[in-house]
């Protein structure tokens, strides 16, 4: 049973300035109204508990509250009563941190009702939309949303106008080991090598290929080329080890095995017919798979 949407039905686009797919959430747009701003104190304000944003930069809120100095708030923040004379952030949590650095007492402000769904819409699109969420910040916030109100992903985008895929792709960072999700927040590694590291089942080959990433600057596609070639080293190891021994040795094939988990690479091993002798062939697929290699091996460059 589908529930009804009225949840952003205010005028979201009197609020903050969104694109149109944010402002099609308000899927019945109530009667037009005047949104009047009136001066609140600052210490009688409190910052939005489910605010999805956790990292706000000193040096953007500084910056912002050099503006705030010269010119004032221009755009009110949007407040919801919560007891007498206080009240949470609906929208504008930079600028009441950045009018707090900037020493104001009041701010100009928009108060009206809002329930704790409404809050966190309203925080999420003003951050998604407006202030770019680091891709784990916004994936938490996802996550945030789905828990909150027992909704699943595809329920999340559809509310937020997003791609069902999209939303599913961004949850699907949190898997990631702390130490990979830390180097996304800071901006080391990009939405897209992180959605490409997923593919390494192993949290310890996660870490290990994000950390060679961060190291050499991998742009995403060069990332992308190397981790495919070690999960098809992979399946072809495992594929490998299904198949009747009929022309290899099971011990031969399982020092392949060996030698492919250790490299991090396809390594195969055929044996001549003279007893006791063959070769050992090691794939790279990238200058700095070769150098990667030769350095897992020990091997020092002159």
């Amino acid at each position: 049973m589908q529930k009804s949407q009225k949840r952003l039905g205010r005028g979201l686009s009197s609020l903050i300035s969104t694109p149109d797919a944010a402002v099609s959430l308000a899927a019945e747009p109530q009667d037009d109204e005047k949104s009047i701003s009136s001066m609140v104190k600052i210490n009688q304000i409190r910052s939005n508990p489910l605010q999805p944003r956790k990292e706000m930069p000193p040096e953007q809120l500084e910056s912002l509250a050099k503006s705030i100095k010269k010119t004032g708030v221009i755009q009110p923040i949007v407040l919801r009563p919560i007891g007498d004379q206080a009240y949470e952030i609906i929208v504008g949590e930079r600028r009441w941190r950045a009018g707090q650095i900037a020493g104001l007492k009041e701010i100009p402000a928009i108060v009206r009702d809002a329930s704790n769904e409404e809050m966190l819409e309203f925080a999420l699109i003003e951050n998604i939309y407006r202030e770019d969420l680091n891709a784990i910040d916004r994936a938490s916030a996802y996550k945030q949303y789905c828990d909150k109100f027992d909704l699943t992903p595809e329920d999340v985008a559809k509310r937020l106008g997003e791609d069902r895929t999209t939303v599913t792709n961004y949850i699907r960072l949190l898997d990631l080991p702390s130490e990979v999700k830390s180097w996304v927040i800071t901006g080391d590694l990009s939405m897209g090598h992180a959605r490409c590291l997923l593919s390494l089942k192993s949290p310890s080959d996660i870490i290990k290929t994000a950390k060679a990433a961060v190291d050499q600057a991998l742009p995403v596609r060069a990332l992308e080329k190397i981790v495919r070639q070690r999960v098809e080293a992979r399946a072809s190891a495992s594929k490998s080890s299904e198949k009747p021994a009929d022309s290899k040795r099971p011990q031969i094939r399982s020092l392949e095995e060996s030698f492919t988990r250790s490299l991090g690479t396809k390594v195969e091993i055929n044996e001549s017919r003279r007893k006791g002798s063959g070769k050992i062939t090691i794939h790279y697929y990238t200058l700095d798979d070769f150098d990667r290699i030769i350095s897992r091996m020990g091997i020092e460059v002159e």
